[in-house]
């Protein structure tokens, strides 16, 4: 970590490390040191459940040392480059290059300009045609694996497949053959490793076979910066039953396997307890074909409803959705719902491979809005093959349809969110094939939806059309693209996922440096016997079958799922067709309900109490936000087996409030917050557990029990006291800058376009010299609605600039209650 420039970066949190569950190795006794690199940021990285148990499997290993590295936004980049220092893991602070392995995670297209920025600012050749002996060997694997030929000048070795199956060996392996070359070549002669250097050559995607059995995540890394996927995560099942058409992840995650819910609930209780999460997530392509889909759901309502934690389930298919379920998940809180019906019309939903009727989507929608639901997420595909515009005023009836059912069934205003993506033809679907609609073609059909659904209560979301194309044509690219990414990294291309940076008039411009067009690769129909970039690639499906799908689908016929019938895809499933197909010998018996704690009095009321703590912020801690640290000191009470007291209403929340917010990058000695707990708590406990769940740079010093009624800290304290460190350039003349400063009639400053006098609330400013930096002691008071901030002194103090303040070092060192005339600490309110 740079801790010298990273107050002058967004979000810093996603730099300092630290996190619950990290592995921190002494690498001087390991042989083997690996680290993943995530192509984006730290909050959607640490996102990816794949990430998570590579991470576990690696530290498993006493020879090994597993670290992390995510792209750094364009910020910390160039503050990088300006200080020509190399990027560097999170948990060590190694240089990239250091190490001998940089597994690169492929789950998105449009990433993969991050990835040649990254092994750049890492000191790593980019084309590995340049890479020595004393480089680190560059794997990557992932979904967009499956078509490793736009990468190929870049990455030394392709996994295809699912990595845990293969990690030892790989390991095993690196040891074994300490030379490049050597090395490459051995892992050319195990299924599942592609090596460019070594030419093209049948490759057989890795699988586990045994779910039930895979390694998991015992004890889950807990973000400081809420990631995208803020929840634990279990997986109940790999692979799909049902095999649309357009689904690249329905291939080549086949074949379908279950965890039993026995393994499943353990899972779970095992994650909670040791993180603290108040959601929890059944991760599959398709939640409701997993066989014990309801007792699961019923056992895991009555077991968490207490505690308050809420279940989701990201990916249930429509024609699994039972009333039940439905009604189920309302149990706990409420978010909103999401369906897929992918298209507007019967015969198109055919197409695909999704059968589904009308009436079905409207039944679904009636349960979920008299549920208590008031928000539903629809998700539809536009551009796909065979779609006309009878397909797209489909979308638009039944959107309209259903707000009707919305407006009927629930007792408030509803919302209705369309989200629309563009098909995009993926390589070893049914429909690689088919090429995608053209940029004009699917702005087209945007701005006819948009027309359509203009009306209040029903929000239209369309991707962009551009960040398609460009998905297209990297999905369906042969070696050729790797030139235009290589030229796109030059002319600034990062981030082309991020809205914010995706700039398609580079792509544009790299694609014409080249010579090329990705309508060329994007849009291009291939013929259905013709050789595609990607086929030495073999997933275990075979093309026989994707054939066979591809013109089922021109005819619009449905082929059943795997456990309706067996397709022979060539997975060879000794089980396929029937109703056991993928689930696990076990039986599913519910275990123990857990319940809160909470004293009683006799009249059955839960007695309650407010314990007030002072806590510190120092370290790295200094830059986490105050809304991430209010989510880590609540996870932390719950792995400390705090019992807390919620809110009522319709989205409870716990009872826990803290002082006024400290500034990004700011430490403090003495913060504040407010706790409703247990009226049986013991406070000594208390305070050890706690610290004993808490990282480093954060400590309660005491804790103490304050009337329920007492104020409110963020009500409260209006007297503040800050310690700051002047550096040598500014401690010239600066007593005599003191003396002048507080004899000015007034202080103006601006917030908000509003100027506004602080002189009012300078109780005192205070310079204590030293051969080093000096030290200001600044105390500030709050003047009715005028609370003064101690960045805006010292910048009109020394005449300095908000960035120049950012680097000074900051400690707010007192905070102060006003009660009976006098100034009081708040713990002794």
């Amino acid at each position: 970590m740079l801790e010298d420039f990273l107050p002058l970066v967004t979000k810093p949190a996603r730099y300092i490390n630290n996190e619950i569950h990290s592995v921190h190795k002494d690498l001087a006794t390991v042989r083997t040191k690996v680290c993943l690199f995530f192509p984006d940021t730290y909050e959607v990285g640490m996102s990816h459940l794949g990430l998570r148990i590579l991470y576990q499997v690696l530290n498993s290993r006493e020879d090994t040392a597993c670290e992390r590295v995510f792209s750094p936004w364009t910020d910390y980049e160039e503050k990088l480059r300006a200080s020509g220092r190399p990027l560097t893991s999170l948990e060590s602070n190694l240089p990239l290059a250091s190490f001998d392995i940089i597994g690169v995670t492929l789950q998105y297209e449009l990433s993969y300009s991050n990835i040649l920025v990254g092994l750049e600012l890492g000191r790593i050749p980019v084309r590995s045609v340049d890479r020595t002996d004393d480089h680190p060997i560059v794997i990557a694997g992932g979904p967009c694996a499956v078509n490793p030929m736009p990468l190929s000048a870049f990455i030394d070795a392709f996994f295809i497949g699912e990595a845990e199956e293969a990690l030892h060996e790989l390991v095993e392996l690196r040891q074994k053959h300490p030379g490049r070359k050597e090395f490459l070549a051995a892992l050319a002669a195990f299924d599942g490793f592609y090596v460019p250097a070594l030419g093209a050559k049948p490759v057989k995607r890795r699988v586990i076979k045994d779910l039930e059995s895979a390694v998991w995540p015992s004890r889950p890394l807990i973000p400081l910066l809420k990631p995208v996927h803020d929840r634990v995560t279990v997986e109940v099942a790999r692979g799909c039953i049902r095999g649309c058409r357009f689904c690249q992840a329905g291939i080549i995650y086949r074949p379908y396997r279950e965890r039993s819910p026995e393994r499943v609930t353990n899972l779970l209780q095992e994650s909670i307890q040791c993180t603290g999460f108040d959601e929890l997530s059944l991760a599959s392509l398709s939640a409701g074909d997993y066989s014990s889909i309801q007792p699961l759901m019923e056992d895991l309502v009555s077991r968490y409803r207490a505690s308050r934690v809420s279940i989701s389930l990201p990916s249930l298919r429509i024609g699994t959705l039972t009333p039940e379920m439905i009604r189920a998940v309302a149990g706990v809180r409420k978010s909103g719902f999401t369906l897929a019906p992918e298209a507007g019309t019967e015969r198109l939903r055919c197409v695909i491979n999704k059968p589904l009727a009308e009436q079905e989507l409207l039944d679904a929608a009636a349960v979920i809005f008299s549920s208590g639901w008031s928000v539903l997420k629809l998700y539809f595909m536009i551009g796909m093959p065979t779609e006309t515009d009878e397909d797209l005023d489909g979308i638009i009836r039944l959107v309209t349809n259903i707000f009707a059912v919305g407006k009927r069934s629930s007792r408030r205003p509803i919302q209705i969110n369309v989200s629309v993506s563009t098909f995009v033809p993926k390589p070893h679907t049914p429909f690689q094939w088919f090429g995608q609609a053209t940029r004009d073609e699917i702005k087209a059909k945007q701005a006819y939806l948009d027309r359509g659904l203009r009306k209040r209560g029903i929000a239209l979301k369309p991707h962009h059309a551009e960040t398609s194309v460009l998905e297209g044509a990297f999905a369906r690219g042969d070696a050729a693209i790797g030139r235009v990414i290589e030229e796109a990294v030059r002319l600034g291309c990062r981030f082309d996922g991020w809205t914010e940076c995706f700039d398609f008039k580079k792509w544009i411009e790299a694609f014409r440096i080249c010579g090329l067009d990705p309508a060329q690769y994007a849009s291009r129909s291939f013929g259905i016997d013709e050789q595609l970039p990607w086929q030495f690639v073999q997933t275990g499906v075979t093309q026989e079958f994707l054939k066979r799908e591809y013109n089922r689908a021109i005819k619009a016929e449905v082929t059943p799922n795997c456990r309706a019938k067996c397709e022979a895809c060539g997975m060879a499933c000794k089980d396929g067709g029937r109703e056991t197909f993928g689930k696990p010998a076990k039986t599913f018996a519910p275990a123990p309900i857990v319940q809160p704690s909470m004293t009683a009095s006799p009249s059955g009321e839960t007695l309650v109490t407010k314990i007030r703590m002072r806590y510190t912020k120092i370290d790295r801690l200094r830059f986490l936000s105050h809304l991430d640290l209010m989510t880590l000191v609540q996870r932390a009470a719950v792995r400390a087996h705090i019992p807390l007291a919620f809110s009522q209403g319709f989205n409870p929340h716990p009872k826990i409030a803290f002082g006024p917010a400290l500034p990004v990058g700011m430490e403090s000695e003495t913060e504040y917050l407010d706790m409703e707990t247990d009226a049986g708590i013991d406070l000594l406990s208390t305070t050890k557990a706690l610290n004993n769940t808490l990282p480093q740079g954060m400590r309660i010093l005491e804790m103490r029990v304050v009337p329920r009624k007492a104020a409110s800290l963020s009500g409260s304290i209006e007297r503040y006291a800050y310690a700051v460190d002047i550096p040598p350039a500014f401690v010239r003349d600066l007593e005599k800058r003191v003396q002048e400063f507080l004899s000015r009639p007034a202080v103006i400053v601006e917030k908000e376009g509003k100027q506004k006098d602080i002189r009012p609330c300078i109780e005192a400013i205070a310079v204590t010299l030293s051969e080093g930096p000096a030290l200001l002691s600044v105390t500030l008071i709050d003047q009715g609605q005028i609370k003064p901030r101690i960045q805006d002194v010292i910048e009109q103090l020394l005449g300095i600039t908000k960035e120049q303040f950012l680097l000074f070092r900051a400690k707010r060192t007192g905070l102060y209650c006003k009660e009976g005339g006098r100034w009081r600490d708040p713990m002794d309110v």
